[in-house]
């Protein structure tokens, strides 16, 4: 039994610490600075978290051109925006992508995600 703890445990540590090598040698993700924005203390406090989603107009040098509220919690659109101007896309035409940022406050944080 106890082997078989330190054999699983030895798999998922190894399973973890690989994907996100892998992950970046694949270029799965385009962009190459993300910043996510911070989760006022006050609204963390008040339990005010939600979605925002984001229209992203992307450059052909990856900078951000302009990001657009589509939808979400407006107390958190304008930090959403402020956070997005500041991401980097890799090189490529000009082209739009929905991004959607989740305010969690129960853990304390934002994470997003570009579709």
């Amino acid at each position: 039994m106890k082997y078989r703890f330190i054999l699983w445990s030895t798999v998922i540590a190894l399973a973890l610490a690989i994907t996100p090598a892998t992950r970046a040698q694949d270029g799965s993700s385009p962009w190459s600075h993300r910043e996510l924005p911070d989760y006022p203390s006050l609204l963390r406090n008040l339990k005010i978290g939600g979605n925002v989603k984001l229209c992203v107009t992307i450059g052909n040098d990856g900078k951000v051109k302009q990001a657009t509220v589509k939808g979400g919690n407006p107390m958190l659109a304008e930090l959403s925006c402020m956070a997005v101007k500041k991401w980097i896309h890799a090189p490529a035409p000009e082209s739009k992508v929905n991004v959607e940022l989740v305010f969690d406050p129960k853990a304390g944080v934002a994470f997003g995600a570009a579709e």
